[in-house]
């Protein structure tokens, strides 16, 4: 989303809570539509967020210098002791 449509959105936002403000202004404060507004305040919210998240995450996977395999990394060979010589008890079951 670019930046018109983060613009947009917090247009809607703004007019989302203003019509909430005047359904519940004019009903007295027993009107469900101003609710069901504010309710519906998140969803524009959602195209704001995940559309930075998008755009961190891409500028994050660009990165320059990547090393395959470390030269400091040195393999060692392990090798598990028996458990019966460690004192390990067999479960039964």
């Amino acid at each position: 989303m670019s930046r018109v449509g983060v613009t947009a959105s917090w247009l809607i936002i703004g007019l989302m809570i203003l019509l909430s403000a005047n359904s519940f202004i004019i009903s007295g404060g027993g009107s469900i539509d101003a609710w069901a507004l504010l309710l519906l305040i998140p969803i524009p919210l959602l195209f704001i967020i995940s559309k930075r998240t998008r755009k961190e995450i891409a500028d994050n996977n660009k990165i320059e210098g990547w090393e395959e395999k470390n030269e400091d990394f040195i393999e060692i060979e392990k090798e598990a002791d028996d458990p019966v010589e460690a004192g390990f008890d067999i479960p039964i079951l």
